[in-house]
């Protein structure tokens, strides 16, 4: 624990948007109370994911400095920084990799994500690995405290702007900081952003560390019953009932690591369509988890990255689903909590939406756009029609105003629409294929159906770039899947070489976005071609 004689500095490297400044507020208002005097600022700066993202904080007891006038450092110094707190795990492996950390800095971080463009870039799986940053976290830190703010947030009922206050907890729990929990709530009030839910966050991430510093104490309970009340609260009073059912049977009837992957997705298709959309998901998921039931060959594998990825398909963002996240109280409050924005003040939001038009027509029912659309395939339009570039509709909606709300709340109301309309038809001809292809390939080898399971994943995005991953995706199961299995399967074989290519294809194809799939493919004739020579 660091002594109250000592100047004390304190590194928080974090996502911009994310409330460091609130933090390092709370942190510098703790000082105060504790009669220290201290010093916060904020070092701007732009990384992938935008916005200032440093925040530096030193400060030394009074009593210590006598007569003598503190002047606090503008800049951290590599090497001699003695606390470091990370909102997010990258950033922590940033900060580290400067030369932050040492045999005399504690660590407290959340070890959740927020995917920096790099990761973001390849259509598959592009994630650092958290290992290796634990690994470099515990070799540069005399202590090293890790906990998933985020995932505590949600478990809990809340957002993600509790991960600050859920972090501040997790210091004041670990006694890096000569400072009393009292004077931590007391920071809270003082600064007065969001201060009840603050408290009431800082309080889970104490008792979290305390818990982990002490296990015999008792977990804090209520945490699938916060997770499951939170996503039944957003819902509309017709549909929770529905919901809370439908989560009971899911508790009967699937193992613990499938329940909140299908509680998060039941909750997710409610919203985003009805009852009977999030019973087909359902259907299809429980058809799955039989196979899984039968085979008894990996667990519940199988449907784990089934129902992760069907819901994601199922839940694609059209026009209506983006219009509704655009008015969305939630998000109003998560603004103003961000710009710490007082009761009596009015703030102003503008949207910059550049829909192109296939995302506008695929609004429309199929029958009257799908005889066009073939049209503008011919030659004869093509012909006509010379402009290669797709046409976009630029528009920016102030979605605080009375007719930008209501222009973005009349698209909303399409929703009934939306099970006849082009793009439906479109997206669900690739769940059919997804879904059938996932029972063919697993009747053959379950490790196969696992893996086309998983390279569903790959679809992602929207506009141009889903109907990319949706192309890539159709390609993958055609043009690298079928012919190895076909091969194998013809030639008595165990299907370890579809396994293995199929593995590689998956793997270039999420290293080089979706222009991997002509190297995946090629790969695949190669070797097809090399064991029929």
């Amino acid at each position: 624990m660091q002594t109250k004689s000592d100047l004390i500095k304190i590194f928080i490297p974090a996502v911009g948007g994310q409330g460091g400044g609130v933090l390092t507020e709370w942190l510098v208002q703790a000082f105060f109370l504790e009669d220290f005097e201290a010093q916060g600022i904020s070092l701007p700066g732009l990384s992938q994911r935008g916005g200032s993202t440093v925040y530096y904080l030193e400060a030394h007891p009074r009593s210590a400095s006598g007569n003598r006038k503190i002047i606090f450092a503008q800049f951290p110094v590599p090497g001699e920084v003695d606390v470091i707190i990370s909102q997010e795990f990258l950033e922590l492996g940033r900060a580290l990799q400067l030369g932050y950390g040492s045999d005399k800095t504690k660590i407290v971080t959340s070890t959740h994500r927020v995917f920096s463009t790099l990761e973001k870039m390849p259509v598959g799986s592009g994630i650092y690995a958290d290992e290796n940053l634990r690994k470099i976290a515990s070799s540069f830190s005399s202590k090293f405290i890790e906990l998933d703010a985020l995932k505590l947030s949600k478990e809990n009922g809340m957002d993600e702007l509790a991960v600050n206050a859920i972090l501040l907890g997790a210091v004041s729990a670990s006694g890096v900081l000569p400072l009393r929990r009292d004077s931590f709530v007391e920071s809270i009030e003082k600064v007065g952003v969001a201060v009840k839910s603050s408290i009431r966050a800082f309080e889970v991430g104490y008792d979290h560390v305390s818990y982990q510093k002490s296990p015999d104490q008792k977990k804090p309970a209520l945490v699938w019953d916060g997770f499951i009340r939170e996503r039944a609260d957003k819902l509309e009073a017709y549909d929770r009932e529905g919901y809370l059912g439908e989560v009971s049977r899911i508790e009967a009837e699937f193992p613990p690591n499938l329940r909140e992957i299908l509680a998060e997705s039941l909750f997710r298709l409610l919203e985003y369509q009805d009852a009977g959309y999030a019973d087909e998901y359902m259907q299809d998921v429980r058809a799955v988890y039989e196979i899984d039931e039968r085979t008894k060959s990996g667990g519940s594998k199988l449907t784990e990255y089934y129902a992760k990825n069907l819901a994601l398909l199922m839940s694609y963002e059209d026009g209506i689903r983006v219009a509704d996240l655009k008015i969305k109280s939630d998000r109003f409050r998560r603004i103003k909590e961000e710009m710490r924005l007082r009761d009596d003040q009015v703030f102003k939001v503008i949207d910059y939406l550049k829909p192109d038009a296939e995302e506008i027509y695929g609004l429309l029912p199929y029958f009257l756009v799908a005889p066009i659309v073939r049209f503008t395939e011919t030659s004869i339009f093509k012909k006509i029609w010379r402009r290669k570039k797709p046409l976009t509709f630029g528009q920016t909606p102030t979605t605080t105003s009375f007719s930008g709300y209501t222009r973005l709340w009349l698209l909303t109301r399409m929703k009934f629409m939306r099970r006849h309309s082009f793009r439906y038809r479109k997206e669900h001809a690739l769940i059919k294929k997804y879904g059938e292809s996932v029972r063919f390939y697993t009747a053959l080898d379950y490790r196969v159906g696992c893996l086309v399971a998983k390279s569903a994943s790959m679809v992602k995005g929207y506009g141009k770039v889903r109907r990319r991953t949706m192309s890539a995706f159709a390609r993958f199961i055609d043009n690298v899947i079928s012919p190895l299995a076909e091969f194998e399967k013809s030639n008595s074989k165990n299907y370890d070489i579809t396994l293995e290519i199929g593995e590689e294809a998956l793997k270039l194809i999420s290293g080089e976005s979706v222009d991997g799939i002509d190297k995946a493919e090629k790969l695949a004739r190669e070797i097809l071609e090399r064991r029929a020579a």
